[in-house]
């Protein structure tokens, strides 16, 4: 039993320590509002097309293990600066400071103009000219290709239909491959209850509002659980910045291409064509089997968008004999750009990858 000393003490201690949150809250909020920089790592931008640019990180002067990096990210859904976030906190930034000469393809903001875009623009056109133009700016003849997301959907596509590409190793984060697996968004995307024809028609795209409500919805308490888990470590260093800066990211959704968008909820959500070998880019079959590149596949055991299971299942399909399958604490997002990938993700990585670029 407590006794009223005890109490007291406990008390006090508790009501200082909800002083100390309220302070730390109302400096980071309330005195100094301005959410922290982002894309913390020096680039420069070594080609334009459209709203597309490539991104080169690092100095020059830097000694390199001399095979580019190509990150290939997700198209439209949200803005790629989430894996360049903050020091400390950056993927770009730990495969730089790891000797990796990093190259991102950032499709930017997607706008009317790019109502049209689809898997046959970025396989055919906007992938090829970016690793054309890595092994120009680097006078390699190899890279790896890195496919984040839906970028690594679109790059399995792209490896699929130029098995002779100049890519040696192929890295898949969190990439889906069998739409079967696909979780929530399978059965929302279901063409009996999902208008996409009639929301593309309207609009040229899947609009950005539209995008952030679909996300919100897959789980609508989780706003409710980051501020209370905001309000628990408002005193911890960094807590407070990487909170702010997450939470700028998670709400600066972009718009996905019209074309696009038909042919993930239509021909891979609904008809899952992908993993099948029935999905045809420019009248030609993406067959997954024609993939030999030595392959890393990185899986999250908590990601609600994209499963497992859906992303392990390129293992079963490629020609690759070098290939291997983690799965990794953390979520969709912060399996590569959480607290804890600087200790999982990010080092594995830069492990396998290092041990295959001699």
């Amino acid at each position: 039993m407590v006794n009223s000393t005890e109490y007291a003490s406990q008390f006090q201690q508790e009501a200082q320590l909800q002083w100390q949150r309220f302070q730390a809250m109302f400096d980071a909020f309330v005195v100094n509002p301005a959410d922290p920089p982002a894309e913390v790592t020096p680039y420069e931008v070594i080609w334009k097309r459209g709203n597309t640019r490539l991104l080169r990180y690092g100095s020059r002067d830097r000694e390199t293990l001399g095979l580019p990096y190509l990150i290939v990210p997700w198209l439209g859904i949200s803005r790629t600066y989430v894996l360049d976030l903050l020091p400390g906190n950056s993927m770009i930034e730990y495969l730089v400071n790891h000797g990796h000469d990093v190259f991102l393809l950032d499709w930017g903001v997607v706008g009317e103009e790019d109502r049209d875009l689809g898997f046959e623009e970025g396989v055919y056109k906007i992938i090829p000219r970016a690793i054309e133009r890595a092994l120009e700016a680097s006078g390699a003849s190899e890279i790896t290709l890195n496919g984040i997301c839906l970028g690594g959907t679109l790059s399995a596509a792209y490896l699929a239909l130029h098995p002779d590409a100049p890519v040696r190793n192929f890295v898949a984060v969190v990439a889906p491959i069998d739409f079967e697996q696909g979780g929530m968004f399978r059965t929302w995307l279901d063409e009996r209850y999902f208008p996409a024809d009639l929301i593309v028609e309207h609009y040229g795209s899947l609009p950005s509002v539209l995008m952030n409500t679909g996300f919100k919805m897959l789980r609508p308490t989780l706003e409710a659980q980051a501020m209370a888990g905001l309000w628990s470590n408002a005193t911890r260093p960094g807590y407070i910045e990487s909170y702010k800066a997450m939470s700028r990211w998670a709400n600066d959704f972009v718009a996905m291409p019209g074309r696009f968008f038909r042919q993930l909820s239509k021909n891979l959500y609904g008809k899952n064509e992908m993993i099948r070998g029935e999905f045809l880019i420019n009248g030609r079959a993406v067959n997954l089997s024609r993939i030999s590149q030595p392959l890393l596949v990185a899986a999250a055991s908590q990601d609600y968008i994209v499963p497992a299971p859906a992303a392990r299942s390129l293992m079963d399909v490629v020609a690759s004999e070098d290939k291997e399958f983690v799965e990794l604490p953390g979520g969709h997002i912060s399996v590569f750009s959480g607290r804890q990938a600087h200790q999982t993700l990010w080092p594995k990585i830069d492990e396998w990858v290092s041990a295959r670029s001699n």
